[in-house]
């Protein structure tokens, strides 16, 4: 996951656990979008 978001970090634990922030925050992002999409399916906007 590391590699993935911090392409050029190294495997600290400050680096690790900023690539893990970073993988929480954009799934966090990803499943508030797909709700509003979602809600606005239903509602019809």
């Amino acid at each position: 996951m590391r590699r993935h978001w911090l392409p050029d970090g190294e495997d600290t634990p400050e680096d690790i656990a900023a690539a893990l922030w970073l993988d929480n925050r954009y799934f966090e992002n990803i499943s508030i979008a797909v709700n509003n999409g979602i809600a606005r399916a239903f509602k019809g906007g």
